[in-house]
């Protein structure tokens, strides 16, 4: 008798036995590698050590579309494995998404008096399209779809005619008597990072367009899971982003630092996966929902980052929605409204420049349905009409067409007239569910297939466009808004080719320069040293160390930029502390701290822009031999870079090792606090070392959630770089 250990790319381990399909772990998507490598989906998981990658930014125990698969198609509940507390986070997680909220109260989400016949009966609706158990004579309830198995008192579960056993080492083995036939980790175990298709123009966002991701279903292994960037004036909403989205866009080039702002539509892992990428990417950014699907999402995923309430919701900035009243985003208007699905689900409306945009989310499209749930007296006559009369008059239409009855019947969206199909887009849908012939089209992907809805810029777009560079430069951040119109005042715009060098090693620094867009490379004696890009400013170290200039920048792409001459840049910085601030970052590049960034394990992911806020904060030291930097126990001031040399890390007198270059020795809460010392460091040779005051850590942390994430959960074998 033998077991397969098959490795799957996107995370987790499938071990195929005589008994059947099991699988370690389960990150989203995952059920597209076993379908792709395997023809097949596990029945049965296993619950990893931990069940959130902060380093990823996903769930490790996503099991929503194997269950929905193994239920719907094999008419039978996957098996879940794993200790009783992880079980009931797991199957609590999965019962949201598939039963969704016990309570739905969406009259608080509609302006204040409006008439309750108006409002709709969520619950009810969802209530009716909710599936059958096998059986037909019931609905269907969570034991139908999952079952919990607890590892037994001996961390042993059957399997089969064999057994599972969990080791106190952290893995799991399958036995068959005393015969040990394969054992993996119960740490989820993830392949390379995903590969796209590298683009290597940077991308210019329309005035208002939609650029898609992806267009596919969550089941479809060929297909990029749906979502898309809407662009309003320039700027990128992101609208239920497929997991690894994050990386898409690197891909595509197109510029993270134009997206600030997300839109959940519901909480079912294929529209929700990648939200807490992006939340977590770099800074904190804005998510709009609903209340009550915002409520979803905090039960979903609190739980399984084990993140209090206050502090998760701390990761992001929260904008609740309200229906029918509209929002202002990047100047256009945005109408929400409640669809007909199986969880509660927002449709959007965008009207900009006297165009327009409507998606529909995932929502069951079918007339005859709908007057049904009216004669049944689910909906009134005021839902039967908005739920029959979708708004097709828009400029653009995303339509999904899923599987009922969930999802809409394509051929209802063939049966439109031709007026519509003109500017309808399919979406949730894989090609070969489109008939042949037919005038049906799915949404294009990809940055070269934008979708360009023409308009007229709006008279004060130039302005806004400049604005929002000074809105994104940190040292910025806290001037007083009075500053904005001396800031147009004071900045003239110049444009650069591919090759261009406007900054030349050696020459006076007199100019400081801010991207608008397009991407610009430092380099120092024929070496690529970084490359800056939207929103980055450069030539801010030779004015304020009164210094020639220590490199070439050379514009990599076409560029656009704001520059300020010198004695105009000291100006508008008067009477604040930027200068000085300025000063240190100036003084910390100067001794090459983004090469320390790269060798430091919890810092090397940091972003041009996290790496400047750090450099601004960092204190460098020059110590001794023999020096003791803390005690054990003391009082924590500040936490500790090391640049050069070796410390000696002892705690209750034993040495535990000798920290080098690299470590960051820092303990992180989920609340600022200095606490004290977990050790005593001391120098065993001549020592560079940073220190950062521990609140100064926090506020930079409070601007980037991932970081925070990522620290909160190291361990010090994590922090550390020992010394041989």
């Amino acid at each position: 008798m033998s077991v397969e250990v098959i490795q799957l790319p996107r995370g987790g381990t499938v071990l195929k036995t005589p008994a059947g399909l099991l699988q370690v772990g389960a990150t989203p998507e995952t059920i597209k590698d076993s379908m792709k490598l395997l023809g097949e989906v596990p029945d049965s998981f296993v619950l990893p050590n931990k069940l959130f990658s902060a380093e990823r930014g996903v769930s490790l125990a996503d099991i929503e579309f194997p269950a929905y698969y193994n239920y719907f198609l094999k008419n039978r509940p996957i098996k879940v494995i794993g200790q009783s507390h992880q079980i009931e986070t797991i199957l609590g997680v999965l019962k949201e998404a598939v039963l969704g909220p016990d309570a739905v109260q969406v009259a608080r989400e509609f302006p204040y008096g409006t008439n309750r016949d108006l409002i709709p009966d969520l619950r009810a609706e969802m209530e009716f399209l909710r599936a059958k158990d096998p059986s037909g004579r019931r609905r269907m309830e969570l034991s139908d779809i999952a079952v919990g198995i607890p590892w037994g008192p001996s961390n042993r579960v059957p399997l089969g005619g064999m057994a599972l056993e969990r080791t106190a080492k952290g893995m799991v083995r399958v036995v068959e008597g005393a015969t040990v036939l394969a054992e993996v980790p119960l740490d989820v175990t993830f392949g390379p990072p995903r590969a796209f298709p590298q683009r290597q123009k940077p991308f210019e966002p329309p005035l208002f367009g939609v650029t898609v991701i992806g267009s596919g279903s969550g089941f479809d292994p060929k297909e990029m899971t749906s979502g898309f960037i809407l662009w309003v004036n320039r700027r990128g909403v992101l609208v239920d982003p497929p997991v690894d989205s994050t990386l898409w866009l690197k891909a595509m080039d197109i510029n993270p630092r134009l997206i600030d702002d997300c839109i959940l539509t519901h909480c079912h892992a294929d529209h929700d996966s990648g939200i807490l990428q992006k939340l977590l990417e770099e800074k904190k950014i804005n998510l709009y929902t609903t209340e009550t699907i915002m409520e979803s999402f905090l039960r979903k995923y609190r739980s399984l980052t084990g993140l209090s309430q206050k502090t998760f919701m701390g990761l992001f900035h929260f904008h609740p929605v309200t229906l029918g009243v509209p929002i202002r985003i990047h100047g256009g208007e945005f109408r929400f409204f409640y669809t007909l699905h199986s969880v509660p689900t927002i449709g959007l409306e965008v009207y900009f420049q006297g165009k327009s945009f409507v998606y529909s989310s995932d929502s069951l499209y079918d007339p005859p349905t709908v007057r049904r749930l009216h004669e049944m007296g689910i909906i009134n006559r005021y839902r039967m009409i908005e739920l029959i009369n979708f708004p097709w008059h828009h400029t653009v239409i995303f339509h999904e067409a899923g599987m009922p009855p969930l999802h809409t019947p394509i051929k209802n969206l063939a049966d439109l007239p031709d007026a519509v199909q003109e500017r309808l887009y399919l979406i949730h849908v894989s090609e070969k569910a489109i008939p042949p012939n037919s005038r049906m089209r799915k949404a294009p992907d990809g940055p070269d297939e934008t979708i360009v809805i023409p308009v007229n810029p709006p008279p004060s777009n130039e302005a806004l466009e400049y604005l929002d560079v000074l809105n994104h430069i940190d040292l910025f951040s806290g001037l007083p808004i009075e500053k904005a119109r001396e800031f147009l005042t004071l900045v003239k715009v110049e444009r650069f080719a591919p090759g261009d060098v406007f900054i030349r090693r050696g020459t006076i620094g007199d100019r400081f320069y801010m991207i608008v867009n397009g991407r610009a490379n430092v380099v120092r004696e024929g070496q690529l040293i970084k490359t800056y890009t939207n929103n980055d400013y450069i030539g801010e170290t030779s004015m304020i160390l009164n210094a020639p200039r220590n490199a070439d920048v050379i514009a990599e792409s076409d560029l656009k930029v704001l520059v300020m001459e010198k004695y105009d840049f000291l100006y508008f910085i008067r009477g604040t502390e930027i200068a000085r601030q300025m000063k240190i970052i100036a003084e910390n590049r100067e001794y090459n701290t983004w090469a320390l960034f790269d060798d430091t394990p919890l810092l090397k992911g940091l972003s041009p822009t996290q790496r400047t806020q750090l450099q601004g904060i960092m204190t460098r030291l020059e110590l001794p031999a023999g020096k003791t930097l803390v005690r054990e126990g003391a009082d924590r001031e500040c936490f500790h870079l090391v640049d050069a040399g070796t410390i000696a890390v002892t705690r209750r007198g034993r040495t535990l090792g000798q920290a080098t270059r690299g470590s960051l020795i820092a303990k992180i809460y989920a609340n600022p606090v200095r606490g004290r010392h977990r050790f005593t460091l001391t120098t065993t040779s001549a020592v560079v070392v940073y220190t950062i005051d521990v609140f100064e850590f926090y506020r930079f942390l409070e601007r980037n959630p991932g970081v925070f994430l990522l620290l909160r959960e190291a361990r010090v074998r994590q922090q550390i770089v020992w010394a041989p």
